[in-house]
């Protein structure tokens, strides 16, 4: 018997039965109804706003004035400290072939010379 959903697969089976669906099709349904943060978590995690690393500097300040020393919060000290700013970091530029073959060389030359 062939299968419903996407009328590929030959099965045989009973002479009772009246229609099948292959398990491709079944784990295919199974997967369409679940919700796709699910397949990645990433998606489901939201942002605090805090740079990467907040919490290992010595004072940080976030838009609402908490303050935190070390990554834990003080209390009693929010909305007395100004805003930390944060710089941001600078984008390395990709070196192509030729840029790197001309580094190497410029090493090497360094390098014999001592």
């Amino acid at each position: 018997m062939q299968c419903k959903v996407c009328k590929y697969e030959y099965i045989e089976i009973g002479k009772e039965t009246v229609a099948i669906t292959c398990s491709s099709c079944v784990a295919r349904k199974c997967l369409s109804l679940m919700p796709i943060e699910d397949f990645y978590p990433s998606l489901k995690r939201k942002t605090t706003g805090r740079p990467p690393g907040w919490h290992f500097m010595k004072q940080y300040v976030d838009k609402q004035g908490n303050v935190f020393h070390k990554g834990i919060e003080q209390p009693d000290l929010k909305g007395t400290l100004p805003l930390t700013k944060i710089k941001s970091r600078k984008k390395k530029r990709k070196l192509s072939a030729d840029e790197k073959l001309f580094k190497l060389a410029k090493q090497y030359k360094k390098k014999k010379r001592k």
